[in-house]
């Protein structure tokens, strides 16, 4: 009983304090600053890539590339730092967002973020919608390399992932985004690295 009760009780808390932020980011905001606005949105997208990299050679694995896929030659993964290294992409996106969304105190700002930072997120968005409508059952992808590790199928792997990248579109975009919303994202992404690492 008290495992079915403890989720709710969680969203619960979450979900009591409701303040509401500022107005969102839009395309029009970036229309005098598009260099900056794709220099976040590349830097988001090298930032995925690095992480796997860092986590797949700290782990003494080879990297290497197959067109625009990064690959592990030889690499007899165990199933932990299968998911470890295929997630890296994912959980490094989570945490250049939540840099990006989040004030130097670690606090939702009253303020909508520059246009660098805009492109950051983007890219976040971007690359999870990527998995969510094509790339999921891509053989060498992040998606189906977590799916292998874990027994779960690529539809369960992508619809997880899609979570955040949904609150951090509603973050960016949404005008007076309540509180609850990026509290949800940070839980979200906390439950879903701590799970990652202690698998």
């Amino acid at each position: 009983m008290i495992r079915i009760i403890r989720y709710p009780a969680l969203l619960l808390a979450v979900l009591l304090n409701t303040n509401a932020y500022c107005d969102g980011w839009s395309f029009d905001d970036a229309r005098t600053e598009w260099g900056r606005f794709s220099l976040g949105f590349a830097s988001g997208v090298i930032g995925h890539e690095l992480g796997h990299y860092a986590i797949a050679t700290s782990k003494g694995y080879k990297v290497g590339h197959d067109g625009l896929s990064i690959v592990y030659p030889g690499a007899m993964f165990t199933a932990s730092d299968q998911l470890q290294v295929a997630s890296a992409g994912f959980q490094m996106q989570w945490l250049l967002s939540e840099w990006v969304l989040r004030d130097s105190s670690g606090s939702v700002p009253e303020y909508r973020p520059g246009n660098f930072g805009a492109g950051v997120v983007c890219s976040h968005i971007a690359i999870t919608l990527a998995y969510l409508v094509y790339l999921k059952d891509q053989k060498q992808g992040d998606v189906a390399g977590m799916a292998q590790a874990t027994g779960y199928s690529n539809d369960r792997i992508a619809l997880a992932l899609a979570v955040p990248g949904v609150l951090d579109t509603w973050r960016l975009f949404g005008n007076k985004v309540p509180e609850w919303v990026p509290q949800l994202s940070l839980i979200g992404k906390g439950f879903g690295m701590a799970w990652v690492w202690t698998y």
